[in-house]
C-alpha cells in the first residue's frame, strides 16, 4: 500500500514509517520540520521513504502527496495543553485546520482511508471508566481542536473514505525523534540522570501505551482499513500519576520520589479508560508494559545516548518556543486557516 504520514518525522511518525516500510509499505513522510533540523529526515526515517518537506496547511501540497495514496494518516500538530497555549491560533491551525485542509486534499484525490491521530485527552476528567461511546469533556485548546476534528472529517471526507480516529493514551518509550516532556519519559529521564523523581499528590489517572505499540495499531487498522473511534493502549496499562513514579523509582537504581502535596495543576485531565473495543479487533495489539518503557528511556541516559534530558530539542513546549523565536513556524491567516478557524470559534463559544 502507498501510505502518507503527514507530520511523519515526529515522535510517533518516525516510528511509524520504520514499522511500516519493514511491513513492505510504500511510504512517503511530508513534515514541516518545526521541532527538527532541516537535514534530519536522512537521520530519523527509513532510507526507502521518500520525504517532502511543506507545510501541512498547503492545500496544494497535501493534494499532490495525497494523489495515488491509498491511506493518507495526519499525525502532525502541537502536542498537549501547555504548547497549545502558547499561540491559540497557531494551534488551531495546525491541530483542526490541517487535517480539515488535508482531509478535503484526500477526498479530492480519491484516497480511500483516512486516518487522524486524537488523543484520550478529549475524555477530560470523568469518573469511572471512559471508552469510545463516552462523550467527550475537552478541557483546553489541545483537547477540543480533537474533538471538532473527530465531529467534521466524516462531513469532509463523505461516504467512500473510510475515516479511522485513533485516541493515543499517553505515548511512552524511545523514539528516532525523542521527546522526555510526556509524564514517563520525563519522571524515567529525570531519575536516570538525577536520581530524584518529583511528585506532588499524584492521584490523577493516566492510560499508557508504548510509542512502538501505536505504530503497529496504525499498521493495524490501515491494512484492516478499520473505520471509527478507537481507544489505544491496553486495560492493564491505566495508572495513576503516584503509580509511575513507584515504577520509575523500581526500575532505576537508585531512584528515590521526592514526595510533595496534591497541588490544582494546569493539566486536570483524570479518567481510566477502556481499550476492549482494539483488543477485540487488534487482539494483544498493545503488549509492552510500562516498566519497558521506563526501562528504555533510563537506557538512553544511562549509556548517554541522551546526555542532557533538559535540552529543548526534547520539550515539545520549549521547542515551540524556539521554534516561533526563530520564525520556523508562525500562524498563517491564509483563507482556509481563517475559515476552519470560525468553525472553531463558533464550536467552542468564541467570537
Amino acid at each position: 500500500m502507498r501510505i502518507v504520514l503527514l507530520g511523519g518525522a515526529g515522535y510517533l511518525g518516525s516510528v511509524a514509517s520504520h514499522h511500516l516500510a519493514s511491513q513492505g509499505h510504500d511510504v512517503t513522510v511530508v513534515d514541516g520540520l518545526i521541532y527538527n533540523r532541516a537535514d534530519e529526515p536522512g537521520r530519523l526515517l527509513p532510507h526507502d521513504a521518500a520525504f517532502v518537506h511543506g507545510d501541512l496547511r498547503d492545500p496544494g501540497l497535501l493534494i499532490r502527496v495525497s494523489d495515488g495514496a491509498d491511506a493518507v494518516v495526519h499525525l502532525g500538530g502541537i502536542v498537549g495543553e501547555p504548547a497549545s497555549q502558547l499561540d491559540e491560533q497557531l494551534a488551531v491551525e495546525l491541530n483542526y485546520a490541517s487535517p480539515m485542509i488535508a482531509a478535503e486534499a484526500a477526498s479530492a484525490a480519491g484516497v480511500r482511508h483516512y486516518v487522524f491521530f486524537s488523543s484520550c485527552s478529549v475524555y477530560g476528567m470523568r469518573e469511572g471508566t471512559v471508552d469510545e461511546d463516552t462523550e467527550p469533556n475537552p478541557l483546553g485548546i489541545y483537547a477540543r481542536t480533537k474533538v471538532l476534528a473527530e465531529r467534521r472529517l466524516p462531513d469532509v471526507l463523505g461516504p467512500d473514505t473510510a475515516l479511522t480516529s485513533l485516541r493515543l493514551a499517553t505515548v511512552h518509550g524511545s523514539s528516532p525523534r525523542q521527546r522526555l516532556d510526556s509524564v514517563v519519559n520525563a519522571m524515567a529521564s529525570r531519575a536516570a540522570s538525577t536520581g530524584r523523581i518529583p511528585l506532588n499528590g499524584g492521584s490523577q489517572r493516566r492510560p499508557l501505551v508504548h510509542v512502538g505499540d501505536v505504530a503497529r495499531v496504525l499498521a493495524g487498522v490501515v491494512e484492516q482499513r478499520l473505520p471509527g473511534a478507537w481507544n489505544v493502549g491496553s486495560d492493564g496499562e491505566n495508572f495513576t500519576i503516584g503509580d509511575i513514579a513507584a515504577t520509575v523509582a523500581e526500575v532505576v537504581p537508585g531512584a528515590v520520589i521526592d514526595r510533595g502535596p496534591e497541588q490544582n495543576e494546569a493539566d486536570a485531565r483524570d479518567y481510566r479508560t477502556s481499550f476492549a473495543r482494539l483488543q477485540r479487533a487488534l487482539p494483544g495489539a498493545c503488549p509492552t508494559t510500562l516498566k519497558e518503557g521506563v526501562r528504555e528511556i533510563a537506557a538512553l541516559v544511562l549509556t548517554g545516548l541522551v546526555t542532557d534530558p533538559q535540552q529543548a530539542q526534547y520539550d515539545n513546549h520549549r521547542g515551540l518556543i524556539e521554534a516561533l523565536a526563530a520564525g520556523k513556524v508562525s500562524s498563517l491567516g491564509s483563507a482556509d486557516c481563517l475559515r476552519h478557524g470560525g468553525e472553531y470559534a463558533a464550536a467552542w463559544g468564541q467570537s
